[in-house]
């Protein structure tokens, strides 16, 4: 996945290494918050240390390590070995998924850290959801945007049911293949059995159809009606935000313009 650093000294971005991308589940930079019982084991859910956007805000908590983030990001983890499961799990198996999922997020929007959600999953890798939190909601509007989209959808649509719609986004991102969405207005926090039920056996059969790279990104943002979209590749959950990770703050960024410019006098 590729990352990429702000220099401050001449304002240049630079891409980062593949090794600094790494798999986030086989890095050591992690603490444990819970686990959670899943098929004959347990789901894990780790805080991530770093590849984080920095910031001056500190979170703690119950659920929480502290953090200098902006945001927060954690994993999601279902398998501790480095193999890939997803294409083999049962529509139940994804159901439980998402409905821990539903939940986790459930508990972190106790703490009030963003508005802005992301979580993705890449099909053939380890088995694990990266789930980002950002201050900053992506869209605030008047109606709710993945409403309306839904209203207009036309002869777009592939796959409905009485729940959910799976549909061809109007003007779609260059990775982004299909997106699916409740038909009701649905936060992924209120997920009930019905609407996980639908989305698991739909993505299910896409799963195991595509034989392609894949990456499932649920997104919320302000309007907390959550949508899933299917992109081709390994996409972060930063990128599916439409945002590029950077590893330095704009307080940083600022400070070293302020000298820049007095510099130049």
């Amino acid at each position: 996945m590729e990352e990429y650093r702000l220099n401050p000294l001449d304002f240049s971005f630079s891409l980062l290494s593949d090794e600094k991308g790494g798999c986030k589940e086989c890095i050591y930079n992690k603490d444990e918050i819970k686990s959670i019982e899943f098929k004959n084991g347990y789901v894990k859910v780790y805080e991530i240390k770093d590849r984080v956007q920095p910031s001056k805000y500190e979170l703690t908590g119950q659920f929480f390590k502290k953090s200098n983030s902006h945001g927060y990001e954690e994993i999601i983890v279902e398998n501790n070995k480095h193999s890939p499961n997803l294409r083999n799990y049962s529509a139940e198996d994804i159901e439980n998924l998402l409905l821990i999922i539903s939940n986790r997020l459930e508990e972190i929007k106790k703490y009030k850290i963003g508005d802005n959600f992301s979580i993705t999953r890449y099909v053939d890798g380890h088995d694990y959801w990266d789930f980002v939190v950002l201050p900053i909601p992506r869209h605030i509007t008047e109606k709710c945007y993945v409403c309306e989209s839904i209203k207009n959808i036309g002869n777009r649509e592939v796959f409905r049911t009485s729940n959910i719609s799976g549909y061809i986004p109007f003007s779609p991102n260059t990775n982004e293949i299909l997106k699916i969405a409740p038909l009701k207005h649905t936060s992924l926090d209120k997920l009930d059995n019905v609407v996980a039920f639908d989305l698991s056996n739909l993505l299910m059969k896409i799963i195991k159809n595509i034989k392609r790279e894949l990456t499932i990104s649920i997104i919320q943002s302000g309007n907390e009606h959550f949508e899933v979209s299917l992109l081709a590749g390994n996409v972060d959950p930063v990128e599916a935000l439409g945002i590029k990770r950077i590893n330095y703050s704009p307080e940083e960024t600022a400070k070293k313009l302020r000298e820049e410019i007095d510099y130049g006098k």
